[in-house]
Parts: C-alpha cells; sequence; structure tokens
C-alpha cells in the first residue's frame, strides 16, 4: 500500500515520513479502532515497520479490558505496529512498553505546552493526564502468530473540549484545548510524540537505567491511597510509586506490595477521609 498524499488525509503526511521513523503510512477516514486495522493490516505480506494506521473519526476505539476509548472530533487516534524484536525488545520486556509509551506521550506534551500548563502525568499502567484529569489512553497489543509484531495504541484528546459534557466526564477528562485555551495543529502533537516513543522504546531496549526514575518522577498516584483490582483480588494502600520492573508499590498492612497489572479502581488523596 502507498502513502497516502498529504492534501487528502488532513495531516502532513511527508512530514511525518520525513522527521519520524514510520515507514509507512495507513490512513482511514473513519474507522472502528485503529488497533483493529493495524492488526488487520499485520496480516499481509508485504509489511513495512514502523508503520502508522491514523485516522480522523474513530468510532469504537477499545481501551484496557472492556473499556471503550471516547472519540471526538479533534482527538488525536493512531497505532503504531513495530517489529520489537527487531527493535531490540525481547518478550520480556513488552509489559514495560505501556509506561514507556506513556512517559514518551508526557515528554512530547511537556514540549508542547509551557508554564503551569506543563502538569502532565503517568496514570499507571497506561494513561496519561495533564492537570489531574486523562488526556491519553494507550493499549499495547501482540500480533496474533507474528514474530514479535506490537500494536501501540494511542489516543491523546487535543481539539476536542470537554466543557459541555456532563460533569462526570468532564471532572475525569480534559484537552490540549481545554487546558490551554488553543487549538493546536495535529500533526505538530503527533510528530512530538512519534519522535519520543522512538527515543524512549531505544531507551528500554538499552535498558537505561534512568528510565524507571522518569516513571516515578511523574508517578500521578504517588502519595496517594489507591485501590486495585487485579482480576483476582484487591489490593489497597499508599502508592510509593513506579518501580524498574514497572509494578505499582504499595505500602500496605503487610508491607509494600508490587501490582503488576490491574485496573485502578479507587483513589484518595490525603485528607480525602475516605
Amino acid at each position: 500500500m502507498s502513502n497516502p498524499r498529504s492534501e487528502d488525509v488532513g495531516f502532513d503526511v511527508d512530514r511525518i515520513l520525513r522527521e519520524t521513523f514510520v515507514a509507512e503510512v495507513v490512513y482511514h477516514e473513519t474507522v472502528d479502532s485503529t488497533n483493529n486495522a493495524a492488526l488487520e493490516h499485520c496480516r499481509g505480506d508485504k509489511v513495512r515497520s514502523p508503520f502508522l494506521v491514523l485516522t480522523s473519526r474513530q468510532t469504537s476505539g477499545r481501551g484496557r479490558g472492556k473499556n471503550l476509548w471516547w472519540s471526538p472530533g479533534g482527538s488525536l487516534t493512531f497505532s503504531l505496529a513495530i517489529d520489537a524484536e527487531g527493535f531490540g525488545l525481547p518478550a520480556e520486556l513488552w509489559p514495560k512498553a505501556s509506561l514507556t509509551t506513556g512517559l514518551s506521550v508526557c515528554l512530547a506534551i511537556e514540549s508542547l505546552l509551557a508554564g503551569d500548563e506543563s502538569k502532565v502525568a503517568l496514570k499507571w499502567p497506561n494513561d496519561v493526564h495533564l492537570q489531574g484529569r486523562k488526556l491519553c489512553g494507550i493499549l499495547i497489543e501482540v500480533v496474533p502468530r507474528s514474530s514479535g509484531m506490537l500494536v501501540i495504541g494511542i489516543g491523546v484528546n487535543v481539539n476536542n473540549s470537554f466543557v459541555e459534557e456532563p460533569c462526570e466526564l468532564k471532572s475525569k477528562a480534559t484537552s490540549l484545548l481545554d487546558a490551554t485555551g488553543r487549538r493546536f495543529n495535529q500533526t505538530d502533537v503527533l510528530t512530538a510524540v512519534l519522535k519520543e516513543i522512538e527515543r524512549q522504546l531505544s531507551r528500554l531496549a538499552s535498558a537505561d537505567p534512568g528510565l524507571a526514575a522518569d516513571w516515578q518522577t511523574r508517578c500521578a498516584l504517588r502519595g496517594r491511597t489507591v485501590e486495585v483490582d487485579t482480576g483476582k483480588r484487591r489490593a489497597t494502600g499508599i502508592c510509593l510509586g513506579i518501580d524498574e520492573d514497572g509494578a505499582l508499590v504499595l505500602s500496605t498492612n503487610n508491607g509494600p506490595k508490587q501490582i503488576f497489572g490491574g485496573t485502578v479502581t479507587g483513589i484518595w488523596s490525603p485528607g480525602d477521609g475516605g
């Protein structure tokens, strides 16, 4: 499949190919899920990695578990497929790819914002928050029956607004537009994120010891009491941060506990009384 022309897709495809490590762009005006489209594309015989699946409108984006990712007009939704093993990422490092991708988004957004706007943090295990509300969601999937292909799905609230949405949603989510009062060029945001993904995955591949320190510095849950549903049980404790294994560390009544996977179901700040 040839790369689409920039004038046909609303993104500067030539710039994306020129400035990032992406080898191919697959564009859909509307798609149910960019991850679904990327997984389907990986079944083809000729896949140039990394390739990017990009859309102007996603109708049924998927999050962790049964969660859905709401993708209104103005949001940036895409999936990046990489040959993980060719990139130097053996399977034992894949569980850390989500946090590393989240860090990439944090760094990219920080580069686009200034001053008090840049309160960007990682919410373990796969979200990015801005000013305490969700800005970005990440879903990483392994391509079935492939030799090390990973699909990294990312949704960033850019020029969509939550101002007119119900209070329940407005209190939990934000966008770059809502946080700053200004609109952003989608290609600027996309290229910034892609450049950081290349840099941070290279750090993961090279076992950079500073990577875990960057996760820890940006941990949105540190110092707060959290409840995590691991699928088998619930764990509650004060968050001590994210360790070098990518685990959330809780201080519990039985001592420190590592949580390697799960869903955060409750968060309380000191003084909440709950």
